[in-house]
């Protein structure tokens, strides 16, 4: 357990904490605010190749859902036969089936370390993690702009968060099909992550460091951005389409 502390303290907290420092060290009047905005940017840039191939996989996943119900109804009763057609189907388009998966692995850790980061950063004996060549500010200012606190939940900041997801959620996901089944499963996940998602992170703007809302935010308008620039790009499935039909 030690070991795990220790590699998620050196390879996460620590490496973001003094990002964070960093960038509040060298903005005008050290506003707290525009070195999140700033670390927010540089974390999604490095994300991108890994986001790009994942949201990539994930629309070529939505783009066969109609073959993939087709082979679940045909082989209903054997399932080793559906197993089989369902990786050759996966194999033909080259689609990752776990890309989702790889989406919330990636982010999900950074979220963690970057929660603790806002929730213990602005007391100072958590400037003991600064490396040498990172200037000690003394201490945080969690108040950005002279207005808003970052150390504390902030109710408007979370109204915007919830919006910008609203809008990342459905300007990334694939218009919903006509379905017999009204029990459809991916349907409905995609209309729990299109509304209630939102609705959590109002709720949850609250009681959490508004810093990490800020962050969500931010993420969210970049993920917009990536999604407008990933369209003009054909996915393997939209290319190996495009193959078929210049060559029949």
């Amino acid at each position: 357990m030690s070991s795990l502390l220790f590699l998620y303290n050196e390879v996460l907290y620590r490496p973001l904490f003094n990002g964070l420092v960093w960038f509040y060290n060298i903005f005008p009047w050290q506003d707290l605010g525009l070195a999140i905005i700033a670390l927010t940017i540089v974390i999604r840039i490095l994300l991108v190749p890994f986001l790009w191939k994942a949201q990539r996989a994930q629309k070529d996943l939505a783009a066969i859902q109609p073959e993939i119900k087709k082979i679940q109804a045909d082989l209903r009763n054997d399932r080793e036969g559906q197993g089989k057609a369902l990786m050759e189907l996966y194999a033909r388009h080259k689609v990752n089936p776990f890309s989702g998966c790889l989406l919330m692995l990636i982010q999900l850790p950074i979220l963690i370390a970057l929660f603790q980061v806002f929730q213990k950063g602005f007391n100072p004996e958590e400037l003991k993690y600064l490396y040498e060549f990172v200037s000690s500010p003394g201490a945080l200012n969690p108040v950005s702009l002279g207005i808003i606190n970052l150390a504390k939940g902030n109710l408007y900041l979370g109204v915007v968060a919830a919006a910008t997801q609203f809008l990342q959620t459905k300007f990334s996901s694939p218009a919903p099909k006509p379905s017999g089944d009204k029990r459809d499963f991916a349907q409905m996940m995609q209309m729990q992550a299109t509304y209630i998602f939102p609705a959590l992170i109002l709720v949850w703007s609250y009681t959490l460091p508004s810093a990490l809302t800020l962050y969500w935010t931010i993420l969210n308008i970049l993920a917009i951005v990536q999604e407008a620039i990933m369209r003009k790009f054909p996915t393997n499935y939209e290319s190996g389409r495009a193959a078929i039909k210049s060559n029949p």
